[in-house]
C-alpha cells in the first residue's frame, strides 16, 4: 500500500490523478480523503430488478435518471431510512495508470451503523471515473451535504513492476510482536491465523436507546455488561463494542475485518470502515449490526487484524480523533471531528 508521500509522488508523475480533491485530503499517512457531495440516488420502489442494474449504474454515472430517484441533500440535512439503498458518487474523480485504488468507508460512519460500499471497495488498474458508493443506514440515521465519507488509498500493479510490499503472513506477524514492531496487548486471548489475527470481545457493549441518529450530535449511549453472561443482539439496532486487546504498530498498515463464522450467522461487524493507519495506537472499535437476533459472549473472537507493509516514505503517522481512545468511549467520534472542522 502507497504512503501518502508515494501517492503525491505518483500524482506529480501523472501515474495517479485526483480531480476534485479538497486542500485537505491527503493529511492521512496512507490514504486519500473522498467526498460525497450533495446528491443521493434512490431506488424508490420495493424491488430492485438485478437485470437492471446497467441501467441503474448508467443512469448514476450520467444523471439521467428514469429507474432511480434524485435527491439534493439539504443544509438542514436528510434523512437516510433504515432497509433502503442509496447511491451516492464521489466529488472527486480518479485515473490511475499502474496502480489499483481501494475505497474503504469511515469508522466514524459505521459507529453510526452506516454502511458505505459494502461489497467491493477495491476497484481495477487505469480506474477512469468518480468512486460510486451504496450507503445503507440500521437506524434512521440525518446525513449532511459534502460530507467526508471514506478513504481511498492505492496498490501498485504488478504490470507497474514486481511487488514490494505485502500483507503479512501470520508467522511474519508473530516475529514482529517477538520484536515490539506490532504490539498486541492480552496475547493470551488472541488466535493468529495464517495471515491475520483474532481479536476478542469487551464485556461492555453500548447502543444507542434513541430512535433517529444524526451524524453531527452526540448521539446518546446506553451500555449492558457481559462479564458474568452473555446476551441476544437484535436487528435494527447498531451496537458499540471494541476488543480486549489495544495494539500498536509504527511501521505497518494495521486492518481489520469482521470474522467469516460470525457472517455466517448474520452477524456484521465494522462492515464497510476497517482500513487502519500507520501509527496507530488503541483498542478496535466496532459497529456491530446483527441481521437476526444472536446471542454474544464476553471474549467472544469477534474480529481479526492483519497488517499490510509500506510502499514510499513515511512523513506522518496517525494522530486522528481514534487515536489512544480511552475503553469506555464506545461512540462515533464524527460530532467531534465535525465540530473541529467547524473552527
Amino acid at each position: 500500500m502507497l504512503s501518502t508521500s508515494e501517492i503525491k509522488r505518483q500524482m506529480k508523475d501523472g501515474n495517479i490523478v485526483i480531480e476534485n480533491m479538497m486542500s485537505d485530503a491527503l493529511r492521512k499517512p496512507n490514504s486519500c480523503s473522498i467526498n460525497m457531495g450533495n446528491v443521493l440516488y434512490v431506488f424508490d420502489y420495493d424491488v430492485v430488478d438485478a437485470k437492471e442494474k446497467n441501467c441503474y449504474l448508467n443512469e448514476l454515472i450520467s444523471d439521467n435518471i428514469h429507474r432511480l430517484k434524485r435527491v439534493v441533500i439539504p443544509e438542514s440535512g436528510y434523512l437516510l431510512e433504515p432497509h433502503k439503498v442509496y447511491l451516492t458518487k464521489s466529488v472527486e474523480r480518479i485515473k490511475t495508470n499502474g496502480y489499483t485504488p481501494a475505497f474503504y468507508g469511515r469508522t466514524a460512519f459505521s459507529l453510526l451503523g452506516l454502511s458505505t460500499e459494502l461489497n467491493n471497495g477495491t476497484k481495477c488498474d487505469n480506474y477512469d471515473g468518480h468512486i460510486i458508493l451504496s450507503l445503507i443506514a440500521t437506524k434512521p440515521t440525518i446525513i449532511y451535504p459534502d460530507m467526508e465519507i471514506g478513504n481511498l488509498t492505492f496498490f501498485k500493479s504488478e504490470e507497474k513492476a514486481p511487488y514490494k510490499t505485502g500483507m503479512l503472513s501470520g508467522e511474519e506477524i508473530k516475529k514482529r510482536m517477538e520484536s515490539k514492531e506490532v504490539i498486541i496487548e492480552q496475547p493470551d486471548l488472541i488466535v493468529i491465523n495464517p495471515n491475520s489475527v483474532n481479536l476478542t470481545l469487551n464485556h461492555i457493549i453500548g447502543y444507542y436507546p434513541d430512535p433517529i441518529l444524526d451524524v453531527k450530535a452526540n448521539n446518546s449511549i446506553e451500555t449492558m455488561d457481559l462479564e458474568f453472561g452473555d446476551c441476544f443482539l437484535y436487528p435494527d439496532q447498531v451496537y458499540l463494542a471494541r476488543t480486549n486487546e489495544w495494539t500498536e504498530t509504527e511501521n505497518y498498515i494495521p486492518m481489520m475485518s469482521g470474522r467469516s463464522s460470525l457472517g455466517r450467522n448474520g452477524l456484521h461487524v465494522h462492515c464497510s470502515a476497517g482500513m487502519g493507519a500507520i501509527g496507530y495506537k488503541g483498542y478496535w472499535h466496532m459497529g456491530i449490526r446483527p441481521k437476526i437476533p444472536i446471542n454474544v459472549v464476553n471474549n467472544m473472537k469477534c474480529c481479526q487484524i492483519y497488517y499490510y507493509t509500506i510502499e514510499g516514505e513515511v512523513t506522518h503517522k496517525y494522530n486522528g480523533s481514534m487515536q489512544n481512545l480511552s475503553g469506555d468511549q464506545l461512540g462515533s467520534q464524527l460530532h467531534r471531528i465535525l465540530k473541529r472542522n467547524c473552527k
